[in-house]
């Protein structure tokens, strides 16, 4: 539930588009909430909210897990052009300078992943 705008901001960290679904439940339930009507529709209301932040949060973290294997997706493939990188003892500049950039490749698609994981997590414990 997001009384606080605490969900709502780990929405809008989480996926695009998020944080617009969040905002929009947020308003939502505060007008819902803050009107003078306390009836059951108001309790109704309130149910299927939370049942749409449930929702949105579970979508956001099938999104997140996607971009995680994206990013593994990139660092096999980095992995396996560096492969034939040093199969001999010969240095060659470029091919040394090139072997150096796929590292430093693989190390933000590695930061980023666990980034994007950590992320996730962070929303399913939200929940």
């Amino acid at each position: 539930m997001t009384t606080n705008g605490q969900s709502e901001q780990k929405l809008s960290a989480a996926a695009p588009g998020g944080a617009d679904i969040a905002a929009a439940i947020h308003l939502v339930r505060d007008i819902v909430l803050q009107s003078a009507l306390d009836c059951s529709c108001r309790d109704r209301v309130h149910e299927a909210l939370r049942e749409l932040e449930d929702f949105e949060r579970q979508r956001n973290i099938v999104k997140l897990l996607a971009a995680a294997r994206e990013e593994r997706r990139k660092i096999a493939l980095l992995t396996e052009m560096l492969c034939d990188f040093a199969e001999d003892d010969t240095v060659d500049e470029g091919v040394v300078e090139t072997a150096s950039l796929m590292f430093l490749d693989i190390a933000a698609a590695a930061q980023e992943g666990s980034r994007i994981l950590r992320d996730a997590l962070s929303l399913k414990k939200g929940e």
